[in-house]
Order: structure tokens, then sequence, then C-alpha cells
């Protein structure tokens, strides 16, 4: 009898595991961190040369970006965060930047490069021995001893953040990688790294979502915002006619107001049933009513301001693309101001303002310019007649009312002259006869008698002026001892005769 002997061969199979740790080349580049669930990052084995003249001697100097500008994805320092960082900088910037740099990079065969972010930037920095130990085997380039860029903005949003290898304290004593805000217009290193399998989901890494409370979608189970955040988007004016209380995200442009206005039907700028909410314009004119329309440049959304009369008519901000409102306005002169508030621009095509029948189109940046309401033309000048200067033909103040006016006597011979008048009112006080002063005393009294030269007949020299017998005379003299050729009525002079004799005469 032959027995059989079956033999079962049990073979288990276990699956072969290959797992790779830091320090090895894998996918395009050297594995230089890995977290306990064997996610882990690569750094490619070469610096990306710039694509840009940046006008550094240095061709692997680029620079990080436009630092007036913020980039609100690139906040994020965690490591796990720089994939995210670049893709928003690729997303915001021009090809040339650093970040675009390596999201565009196909080095090593793969394509999903991008910048590390501040703390992935840091482990390279930790690990530079063993980097560049690889990389001399596998013949890449080492860790130069300069600033690299990272993915992350800086708290300054004009900044971003940068390390180098190694830096120095006060003391010159060495205290290792040491990361620097540094303007996003300077240049720096470029180096790119990736993650292994591209999966990126490191077990420190805070899962990425919507943080802001007021979003609808909400999430207060993540850790880092993905700028995927929804909003009810609408008016959150209070004052204008679509207000809705449960806007979440205020967009100005969409607000109306254009059922705000004059509500009153007997009012002259009453626009109809459609204005229901009174905003204290209406208008009761006794004096004439102007339309005021200003043009809107919808080519680049330009605005502009306008005032008349320094602000004491009006005074306006037009936003609008159809702005129109009404003022009372006597016929007159009047003062206009406009200035534009953004957008200067070769494009720019203008604001035009029109006022009743004047018209003007503001081409610069800010224009002063005078109209004049009814029938005629503004005339500058002093406009208060409180002042000397003033022109009652001026229909503008010109500014040249400089002296007040004093009234008072102006004439510096009368009794009651006024040295600080400028304007003669009339009431100059004089004495009563021309050889008397303003007390009533002679001017001139030779003999001291009380009685004035000028009709002393008889001064005491027993001679009788009216009874002088005919002399010939050699010439007359005033009492400042100056020749006289006429003798004028009422004046005082003395007669030199031939004979010797002096003869002091007034003329009747």
């Amino acid at each position: 009898m032959r027995t059989l002997l079956f033999y079962t061969l049990l073979i288990i199979k276990t699956p072969l595991i290959f797992s790779q740790s830091v320090g090895d080349y894998y996918q395009g580049g050297i594995i230089f961190y890995m977290d306990s669930s064997a996610h882990g990052l690569i750094i490619d084995t070469s610096y990306l040369e710039a694509s840009f003249d940046w006008g550094y001697d240095d061709t692997l100097m680029s620079e990080w970006g436009v630092h007036w500008f913020g980039n609100p994805g690139t906040v994020e320092t965690f490591i796990g965060a720089g994939q995210f960082n670049t893709n928003s900088l690729a997303a915001d910037n021009d090809n040339h930047y650093a970040g675009n740099l390596c999201f565009n990079s196909n080095n090593g065969g793969y394509s999903d490069w991008f910048l590390p972010s501040k703390d992935e930037l840091h482990e390279v920095m930790l690990n530079i021995n063993l980097i560049d130990s690889m990389m001399e085997i596998h013949g890449g380039q080492p860790i130069n001893n300069a600033l690299h860029w990272s993915s992350t903005q800086g708290n300054n949003t004009s900044k971003a953040w940068s390390l180098s290898p190694s830096a120095t304290n006060s003391n010159g004593e060495p205290v290792g990688p040491l990361p620097l805000e540094w303007t996003k217009s300077n240049p720096a290193l470029v180096r790119a790294v990736r993650c292994i399998n591209n999966d990126c989901a490191f077990d420190s890494a805070p899962s990425y979502g919507c943080t802001d409370p007021i979003a609808e979608n909400y999430n207060p189970n993540v850790g880092a915002d993905d700028l995927s955040c929804e909003y009810i988007e609408g008016c959150t004016d209070s004052t204008a006619c679509n207000f809705d209380s449960e806007v979440t995200l205020n967009n100005s442009m969409l607000c109306d107001f254009s059922c705000i206005g004059c509500t009153d039907p007997s009012a002259l700028n009453y626009l109809g049933s459609e204005i229901t909410i009174d905003d204290g314009s209406c208008l009761y004119c006794s004096e004439d009513y102007q339309t005021i329309h200003v043009s809107y440049d919808s080519l680049i959304g330009n605005t502009m301001f306008f005032q008349i009369n320094n602000g004491e008519i009006a005074f306006e901000h037009v936003t609008e693309e159809n702005f129109n409102i009404g003022v009372c306005i006597p016929d007159g002169c009047y003062s206009l101001h406009l200035f534009a508030d953004c957008n200067i621009t070769e494009e720019w095509i203008g604001n035009t303002i029109e006022i009743g029948s004047f018209s003007y189109t503001l081409d610069t940046i800010q224009a002063f310019v005078n109209f004049y309401v009814g029938d005629g033309e503004c005339i500058g000048g002093c406009t208060d007649e409180a002042y000397v200067e003033f022109d009652p033909l001026a229909t503008i103040d010109d500014g040249s009312c400089l002296n007040p006016t004093s009234y008072g006597c102006t004439d510096p011979v009368a009794c009651n002259w006024d040295s600080e008048a400028n304007q003669d009112d009339g009431t100059c006080l004089y004495p009563e006869e021309m050889y008397l002063d303003c007390s009533g005393n002679c001017i001139n009294d030779a003999d001291q008698d009380g009685e004035c030269d000028e009709i002393d007949f008889d001064d005491g020299l027993e001679i009788d002026m009216r009874e002088t017998p005919t002399l010939e005379l050699l010439q007359m003299i005033d009492v400042f001892g100056r020749v006289q050729k006429e003798h004028k009525q009422g004046a005082l002079l003395f007669y030199l005769y031939k004979n010797g004799e002096v003869k002091k005469i007034v003329k009747p």
C-alpha cells in the first residue's frame, strides 16, 4: 500500500515596505524633512535662475514681489503651508518673481515645486550639512551663505520672510539661521522644494478652510485660511434704498440711492413719487434755481470734488455716473474750485460740470474758475463797501480789500483834521477869518493890541494907512520875506518905498 503524503507548503508573503529617510535622493531632489507619518519635503538640487534682468550681478537673485501690494494668501508659516502660499503668489504676481519661478519649474521631471514657507525654509537651514553632503554626491548645488526667500509674507505687508544659513549676534557669535523680514523688491536666492508624492498633509499642519466667523461657510475647526470664505454680498449702508442688514460683505457699488431726495411735491427739486426717503434737500428758492450736472469718466472710474464760493453754496463729491443737484443761486459772479481725487492718467477724458448755461471741463488735477449766473460778467475787485478799495463795478471779490474805511476830516489845514481818516465826510472846520487861528486868536499882531495886523490900519505909529500919500513903490514882501509880484485880496504884505518907508498893507 502506497501512502501518498501531501505536504501543504504555506507561503506567507509579507508586503515589501519601501521607506525613505532624510538625506535620500528621491523624486527629483534630497529629502531634508520627514514627520512621523512619512510625509516629507524634498529640496531641488539646484537654484532657480532669474528669468528677468533685475539689474543685479548675481543671476541667481530674484525679487519676491511688488512691495506696495499685500498678498493675503501668503501669511502662513507652518510646515505644509509653502505649497498654498506659492499657489497664491502664482495667481497674484508676475512670472518673474520668486514664487512664480518655483511654481513654473519642471526640474527633475516634476511640476509641483513651490517656494518653501518660513518654517520649511528654516528646516532647510537646520539640515544644511546633510543637504550639502548629499548634493556633492549627486552633483547638486550646495546651500549658499546668503539670504533665501520664503513664501511667507512678513508682518509688514511690504516685506516677506527670508533666511540665511548662518547669522551672528552683536558679539559676533554664531546663532544659526535667523529669519529676516526683507523688502519684497529686494533680491534674494530662490531654492524650490516639493512634498513627497505631492502630499503636504503633515502631522503638525492645520487643516485649511474658512476662518472668518461672519462668512457663510465659516469652519471653527480649521486653523489656516484658504481664502474660500463665502459671503452675502450687498449694501450695508443704512442710508441706501437697498440696505440689507443680513449682508456680510459690503459692496458700495451695489448701493442704490435713487430713492433719496426731496419728497415734497411743492418743492422746486421734487423728482416724483419714486423718491421715498427725504434727505432734507427740498428747495423753495426766492432766487433763481440752477441745476448742477457733472459728467463721470466711466472709462477709468474717475471721480472729482467741486465747491462753489469756498463751500458756502455747495461742496460735493461726485462718484456716480449721472450726478445732478439743484441749488438756489441769485444772479451774480461765483468762484468754482474743482479737483480730481484719483486715477489721473493719459486715458482720462475729464469731468465736465454744467451750472445753468455755464460749462467747464476739468482736464487737470484741479482748477479755479469764475462763472456768472444771469446777464453779466465776472469783474474782479473789492466788493466790500466798508473798505477804501471798494469798486462798485466789481462782481467778485479778488482779495484787494485792504484798508477799512475811516470817515472824518482829511484836510490837514482844517481845525478838526483827523490823521487816521481816509474818507472825507465833509465835516472839516476852518477859522472864521483867514487871519485867525482855530481858537479865534490873531495869527499876526505886531503891536500886540489884540487887533490882527490884516485889519489894523492904525498900529500906534500915528499913521493912517488909508491917508498915506502916493509914494514910489520898490517891492512887496510877505511875512516870510518873500518878494511878491501881485497883492492878492486879503493878504498882508510889507511895502518898501523908494524913500525908505516900510508899510504893512492888507488889500481889502
